[in-house]
């Protein structure tokens, strides 16, 4: 269960919700292939941050591996790197960050189409999200068990399901609130992404939490690792409410050429932006304390 939070535990909660808020962001623009220019300066933003963040947790988990101050356990950083699983998850996950956002600048991976740069920076997305799995709990299990599958696949799934509603809600926004063609034709992608990642990310949630909860629901509410897993299946339900308000009721409504239709989904898509983020919170507390099965 959650245990008292030291400052290093919860600065570590802080940089690995960034962090995957920063994924997210990467994730979504690469997704939904529109913007241009906008889109690939976000994916580029969004790795320098992931990457400075990267970089700030390290030597957080030097200290927190030997029980050091900060400051004390710099020199422990490079032993760590090189003699630790996480060192050398983390060392793989970074270097596929840098591959990435090498990769967001070169013009092909603007393009439309599938070239062979876009091709590359989702190679290295996936690579990260699978380093970033090596680094939490479903580790236990092994490198390449079902349970590290399983939570790879959650944390991509999740961050296209996150990525794509907070890119379409603040940095793309004007795309998808422009005109009434644009957010038709905009939103149906967006609808089609949201909704195939929910699935696989609903799934997967699934199967991450029950093994979280040593196969039974009594920790649910026996545990404080539980209730924040209420929380966050809270925070996703009103999501999914949102979405469904969007996709059925305010799309219809921009089709029919309902002035105030535009605005009314902009709204709602901000808002289910900001609980995604809530959800990506949430989701680092989680990560960072011990499951209840294990407490």
């Amino acid at each position: 269960m959650l245990q008292a939070i030291d400052p290093v535990t919860a600065t570590q909660m802080a940089l690995t919700a960034g962090a995957d808020i920063a994924f997210a962001f990467a994730v979504g623009a690469c997704a939904l292939g529109l913007g241009g220019a906008a889109r690939m300066r976000v994916i580029r933003v969004a790795m320098l941050v992931w990457l400075v963040l990267q970089g700030f947790y390290l030597p957080l988990q030097a200290s927190a591996m030997s029980g050091a101050a900060p400051y004390a356990a710099l020199p422990m950083v490079p032993l760590v790197i090189t003699q630790s699983h996480f060192g050398v998850m983390w060392a793989v996950g970074v270097t596929a960050g840098i591959v990435a956002l090498a990769t967001a600048f070169t013009k092909a991976c603007g393009r439309a189409t599938w070239s062979a740069s876009t091709v590359l920076l989702a190679a290295a997305l996936m690579v990260m999200a699978f380093t970033h799995a090596g680094t939490t709990h479903a580790v236990d299990a092994g490198d390449f068990s079902i349970a590290m599958l399983v939570h790879t696949v959650h944390l991509l799934s999740t961050g296209l399901w996150a990525g794509v509603v907070v890119v379409a809600a603040w940095p793309l926004r004007r795309l998808f609130v422009a005109t009434r063609q644009s957010a038709t034709q905009y939103s149906a992608r967006l609808s089609r992404l949201a909704a195939l990642a929910f699935l696989v990310a609903i799934g997967t949630g699934i199967a991450n939490a029950w093994r979280g909860l040593g196969g039974s629901l009594a920790p649910l509410t026996s545990s404080l690792w539980g209730w924040v897993l209420c929380v966050k299946l809270l925070a996703v339900a009103c999501v999914v409410a949102i979405g469904a308000l969007n996709r059925f009721l305010n799309k219809k409504r921009i089709r029919q050429g309902d002035p105030d239709a535009l605005s009314a989904f902009g709204r709602w898509l901000a808002a289910e932006a900001y609980l995604m983020i809530v959800v990506l919170i949430l989701a680092s507390v989680l990560g960072h304390s011990m499951p209840a099965a294990t407490g």
